[in-house]
């Protein structure tokens, strides 16, 4: 049984092999970031991924919240979409609140949206998603 899920925009499922996965959403990185961030697959399995994107930016590892550059790593979707209305955004995410430069919501907010999307494009329903962000790196897991 495939089991779906999104990665820089790409819609994948765990029949693919981990090296197709890193393939695909490479290529995404690639030509969005000019290739500064590097993704690799963790764990797979029929009922489950680990990713990761390994990327550079500062953040307290401890903090439940999920920047939106990050948010558009994992999605592939326009920054403006994390961005609020009053800075030329177009928000999909609630409640988003300001840090510095950036804009941020809590990591529930972000998981909503992302089990959300794959209702929407797959049908496919997650048992658990989980989210770690660090100052190097981007670890999800996802559980069917």
């Amino acid at each position: 049984m495939k089991n779906y899920f999104i990665a820089s925009g790409a819609i994948l499922d765990t029949g693919m092999s981990a090296e197709e996965i890193k393939m695909a959403v490479q290529e995404n990185l690639d030509e969005s970031t000019g290739g500064l961030v590097q993704f690799r697959v963790q764990e797979l399995s029929e009922s489950g991924i680990i990713m990761v994107f390994i990327r550079d930016f500062l953040i307290d590892p401890y903090e439940p919240v999920i920047f939106d550059c990050d948010m558009n790593l994992i999605l592939n979707i326009g920054i403006e979409a994390f961005l609020p209305k009053e800075v030329g955004g177009y928000p999909l995410v609630f409640p988003l609140n300001f840090a510095g430069k950036n804009f941020y919501t809590d990591m529930t907010a972000f998981i909503r949206f992302y089990k959300t999307l794959l209702l929407m494009y797959r049908k496919q329903e997650v048992e658990y998603i989980g989210i770690r962000c660090y100052s190097d790196r981007i670890v999800m897991k996802i559980e069917f």
